[in-house]
């Protein structure tokens, strides 16, 4: 685990005793999305490392720039919704776009889209665009016709399905690149799903074809579920220490109840039937999504350092 990762950390549990003793108005949503520029983002980006120079270099100083960026998201919330909290957010997605600029370069430069590469292109932009939408929210703007707080949440989807998930799917798939098995196969299908996923959800909400809404969140249940699987079952494959191990374990369990849910809220808000409301999905998805899958997950992943992905030229 990173260092700044782990001051990441330490300031997201001094923010959450800060709501629990009320010294800060931060909801749980806030919370949420802050645990993504603390700590997933300085796991996540670290296990990149893009072959190409323009690539390699732009993800270097987007590593290096990432403690300042979450740093300054952290004041964004601390600060009234309004111009001033959107310039604070503003420097992080100036970080999160210098890592989408470097895996455009990188997919450009190795002319391939295989998904062993597009998909943690495809993570990084996930997560530029879930920096947008940060912005939006503490500015106050809530784009077409939807309430501040899907604009909030859109912001942590794509930081944690949308970046930690995909990411998750790109690490697994790379580390059985070499092998031939089923196991290959799903996690191939399931980067697959993660890239597709996403977009079609943010889709749903932006047009007026919400049923896709529910074709997105469906697969991006697949995907998250199928890496899941093959984490827990190939981990002895993927790293080698067994803290590592039973990490990544824990972290397959997490996202069974939470996916299911996100289809059957997706559903429910489309068809019109009883479901969850969204401080309810907050607490039970987004935790279990936040803290099980994605924070242990990548924690599991940065033992081992073998695990970078090293996207090579094909």
């Amino acid at each position: 685990m990173s260092r700044w990762a782990a001051a990441g950390a330490i300031l997201w549990l001094a923010l959450v005793a800060g709501r629990l003793t009320g010294l800060t108005r931060l909801t749980l949503i806030d919370l949420l999305f802050l645990l993504a520029p603390l700590v997933i983002a300085p796991l996540g980006l670290r296990l990149i490392a893009f072959a190409t120079s323009p690539g390699s270099g732009l993800m270097a100083a987007a590593v290096r720039s990432q403690p300042v960026g979450a740093a300054f998201a952290t004041v964004a919330f601390l600060l009234p919704i309004g111009v001033a909290a959107a310039i604070f957010a503003s420097v992080w997605l100036l970080v999160c776009a210098i890592a989408a600029l470097g895996a455009l370069a990188d997919l450009l430069e190795g002319r391939s889209f295989q998904p062993v590469r597009l998909a943690p292109a495809a993570a990084v932009g996930f997560l530029a665009f879930g920096a947008v939408w940060l912005v939006l929210s503490r500015a106050g703007v809530a784009p077409l016709g939807l309430s501040p707080i899907v604009v909030e949440l859109t912001a942590v989807h794509f930081h944690f399905t949308g970046f930690a998930a995909t990411l998750m799917a790109a690490l697994v798939l790379t580390s059985l690149h070499h092998e031939r098995g089923i196991s290959r196969q799903i996690a191939l299908g399931a980067s697959l799903l993660m890239i597709a996923g996403s977009p079609l959800v943010a889709a749903g909400w932006g047009t007026p074809f919400h049923v896709l809404q529910v074709v997105g969140a469906f697969l991006l249940a697949a995907g998250v579920i199928a890496t899941a699987a093959v984490v827990f079952f190939r981990s002895t494959s993927l790293v080698e220490s067994t803290p590592a191990r039973t990490l990544l374990r824990l972290s397959a369990l997490a996202p069974l109840a939470p996916m299911v849910l996100a289809v059957e809220y997706s559903a429910g808000h489309i068809f019109g039937f009883p479901t969850l409301d969204i401080q309810a999905m907050a607490l039970i998805h987004g935790d279990l999504n936040a803290l099980g899958f994605s924070l242990l997950g990548l924690v599991g992943w940065s033992i081992d350092q073998r695990l970078a992905l090293r996207l090579r030229s094909t």
